[in-house]
């Protein structure tokens, strides 16, 4: 097997958008289409009504162990799911947990990224509180602006650097990401004790940006041996992937229609900076592979 990032897989696919668009799989595949190292998909997640299938996932966690021991992964993606990132309960939430506190112990170097609930699993898995947004906020969703942080610009190897220039050479202090999220990462991951020889322990982040419901809408290593990028946002999903998708969520109830209508009108008028992201992931991966 040649070496290529992994992407596993973590929800099944969405009705009717899958059909049009493909899985969140093939989503990350299409946003990191320039990357020099091949993406190949693994299938993580599964219907629950099929417990069977855990077998498989702890089979292909398994192999994915053994390719990262190897040298022949480099690097994972994480992509969304509906699922709740911290549902402790479900298998192959747990299967998954293990494989990242796995990596994160053990592959000091090794590139992870995540997009929405990948962000929230492995936030989680660096020891940050993870849950559902208050009611009052509720769901973010569609093309949303994001706040960035200037100091990312200055983290080891930052991905940032160049990558948010402008044609007419100012750097983007703002950056358009659909959203569709109900949880979030409450804080940075917790600065360890010092006197742990942890991987984690040596290494610090940095929160990328923030909204007015989400303060942390990324985390990036700011310095360290635990090397993560990661985006509450979905850079992989297209305009007109966010349209078809708030059709769907308000037509079978997940959104109401005052969310729906606030979020279809920033959707059709916000530029989507989902490009913008590819190339500070691709960046990332190049650094760290």
């Amino acid at each position: 097997m040649e070496p290529h990032i992994a992407v596993l897989v973590l929800d099944t696919p969405f009705g009717s958008v899958a059909e049009e668009f493909g899985d969140f799989g093939d989503n990350a595949k299409d946003l990191l289409k320039d990357s020099k190292l091949p993406l190949v998909k693994y299938y993580i997640a599964y219907d629950l009504d099929k417990p069977e299938q855990q077998d498989v996932t702890d089979s292909t966690l398994e192999n994915l162990r053994e390719y990262v021991d190897s040298g022949v992964v480099k690097g994972i993606v994480l992509t969304g799911s509906r699922s709740d990132a911290f549902d402790n309960e479900n298998p192959w939430i747990q299967s998954t947990d293990k494989f990242l506190k796995f990596l994160i112990a053990n592959k000091p170097g090794f590139p992870m990224v995540g997009f929405c609930f990948g962000h929230q699993i492995l936030a989680k898995n660096l020891g940050s509180k993870v849950n559902r947004n208050t009611n009052e906020n509720g769901w973010e969703c569609g093309i949303t602006t994001i706040s960035l942080n200037k100091s990312i610009l200055s983290v080891e190897k930052s991905p940032f650097v160049d990558t948010l220039d402008t044609e007419d050479g100012n750097v983007l202090e703002h950056i358009n990401l659909v959203e569709f999220h109900r949880d979030i990462v409450y804080g940075l991951p917790p600065t360890s004790n010092a006197s742990s020889n942890s991987l984690a322990s040596q290494t610090t982040f940095q929160s990328i940006g923030s909204t007015n419901k989400c303060s942390i809408q990324g985390l990036v290593t700011e310095s360290g041996p635990v090397k993560v990028l990661t985006f509450q946002g979905h850079p992989e999903y297209s305009t007109r992937y966010a349209l078809k998708l708030l059709e769907l969520t308000h037509s079978i109830g997940m959104i109401d229609k005052a969310t729906f209508d606030r979020s279809s009108y920033k959707t059709n008028n916000l530029i989507n900076h989902g490009p913008v992201i590819a190339n500070v992931v691709l960046k990332f991966f190049e650094a760290h592979s």
